[in-house]
């Protein structure tokens, strides 16, 4: 049996907070609920049941690896050796598995392709080290052996990962190039939704310089400092400039946030050099 215990979060659900914390999907982790196998401070609970700060979690979670299946989803491989797959992730396309999608996502793409996988920590996200919100595009990297997972996650974790974002945003920024420093923590209300919070929230910093303007938008390139969820999105929201057609951090009815994952740069997981791939720019920002 494991054990946890809850850190300083907002209220959230025990079958969304297990889920995040294990790398398991919500169903699985609904299902292990209902059995008996989680409990929360010494009693089993239902999925709806609330955590909070100070709460001690137990579970026994077995599972043996998700048979996952290959479908036949186009996507476009940058570069690819005996240990990484560098990839220009299409929008639309969800990265890994999860409650409500098993078979249209990245890693059933590759899975396709005969692509050999790591393993890593989570049985649902196979060379999974990073990843991208379904509607944002652009490059990632995917490891295909265990080695190789062990050490990008690392670097990520250490910083020594950086990246680059285009995107286009409402109105004009000024100034045209600065530094973003604002934590952001989970909205309480919408476990969806990130939000500045100088209270509750994570470090996150976010660089950006305006390329071009026209028509009361701008098109933006970020440089990520720290690798907290929705960070962009929720910075530009925050700043009163949101992604052009972001309905959840700017206007509704958007049908995707133009956002692209441009450049990545690390330490290659073999070689130890230092490598960049880019993602060409998207057709958004070129005609822009």
């Amino acid at each position: 049996m494991t054990v946890l215990n809850v850190p300083e979060i907002s209220p959230l659900r025990i079958d969304q907070w297990l889920s995040q914390h294990t790398g398991r999907s919500r169903a699985f982790i609904q299902s292990a609920l209902q059995k008996g196998d989680v409990l929360v401070n010494g009693t089993p609970v239902k999925p709806s049941f609330i955590v909070h700060t100070g709460d001690e979690i137990n579970y026994t979670l077995s599972e043996s690896a998700l048979t996952l299946s290959a479908t036949n989803i186009p996507f476009d491989i940058l570069f690819e050796d005996a240990d990484i797959i560098v990839i220009n992730k299409p929008s639309g396309l969800t990265v890994h598995p999860g409650a409500g999608n098993r078979d249209n996502t990245l890693v059933n793409a590759l899975l396709h392709y005969g692509k050999t996988l790591s393993t890593g920590s989570q049985f649902e996200r196979p060379g999974i080290v990073h990843r991208l919100d379904k509607d944002t595009s652009g490059v990632m990297v995917v490891t295909k052996n265990n080695e190789a997972h062990h050490l990008l996650a690392k670097g990520f974790a250490d910083r020594n990962v950086d990246k680059t974002y285009l995107g286009l945003v409402v109105g004009t920024l000024t100034p045209e190039e600065g530094l973003i420093e604002a934590p952001i923590a989970r909205q309480a209300s919408n476990y969806k939704k990130f939000v500045v919070d100088i209270i509750r929230g994570k470090e996150a910093r976010t660089g950006y310089k305006v390329l071009r303007v026209a028509n009361d938008k701008s098109l933006v390139q970020f440089q990520l400092y720290t690798g907290r969820t929705h960070q962009i999105r929720v910075h530009m929201a925050h700043l009163g400039h949101p992604l052009i057609g972001d309905s959840l951090y700017g206007r509704k009815g958007g049908k995707r946030q133009l956002l692209h994952a441009y450049s990545i740069t690390f330490d290659h997981p073999r070689s130890n050099e230092r490598v960049t791939f880019i993602a060409p720019e998207p057709l958004w920002a070129l005609s822009f």
